[in-house]
């Protein structure tokens, strides 16, 4: 039987997920990976080819023209990038500590207390190279040098290989927020893991 998390990250998938949403039913889980700073852990590193840059907004902001969610980026994060000589092939956003975001899938602001790790993509051809390993890697560096003592990120409970990278990188799943909506009704917990 083929992994769940195979099945829903398809563009099918998605297109039913986007109706359902559409008539107001939504659901989602996700886990609340958390490490800290302070911990010793070896940096992960990609392959020979491959350059990590921590990148402030506004030199990064170029890049939507290739990636669209660099529009997403805030004033008070960087973006940690993934370069394969002069071609941008991975990425994600790194929030100081302290801050407050809507996250979409929960429908919710959420006050984060230290680092916060989102957006991590790397391009289809470059996978498989340990880079988005590498690019956490940096983050949780890039995190303890902007003053954070712990790392935070969200991860979608069918998100299997987000979740490797997170775990290869000693974060641990501190708390689950689930979030169901059908019309006005609406349903928000939170299960803090054992």
């Amino acid at each position: 039987m083929p992994a769940l998390w195979r099945l829903t990250r398809t563009e099918t998938a998605r297109r039913v997920y986007e109706t359902l949403k559409s008539l107001g039913i939504t659901g989602t889980q996700m886990d609340e990976y958390v490490t800290e700073t302070a911990d010793d852990r070896p940096s992960r590193e990609p392959d020979a080819a491959i350059g990590i840059r921590a990148l402030a907004p506004d030199d990064a902001r170029p890049h939507e023209q290739t990636y669209e969610a660099f529009s997403e980026l805030r004033d008070d994060e960087q973006a940690i990038c993934a370069f394969d000589g002069n071609d941008l092939v991975g990425y994600l956003f790194l929030g100081d500590p302290g801050l407050t975001y809507h996250v979409k899938p929960l429908e919710k602001r959420l006050h984060i207390p230290g680092g916060y790790i989102r957006r991590v993509f790397v391009d289809p051809a470059a996978r498989n190279r340990g880079i988005a390993t590498a690019l956490v890697s940096r983050a949780v560096a890039e995190a303890e040098n902007r003053g954070a003592d712990t790392v935070h990120a969200l991860v979608a409970r069918d998100n299997r290989p987000s979740q490797w990278t997170f775990e290869a990188n000693g974060f641990r799943v501190e708390r689950t927020r689930s979030y169901y909506r059908i019309g006005p009704w609406n349903r928000r917990s939170v299960s803090e893991s054992p």
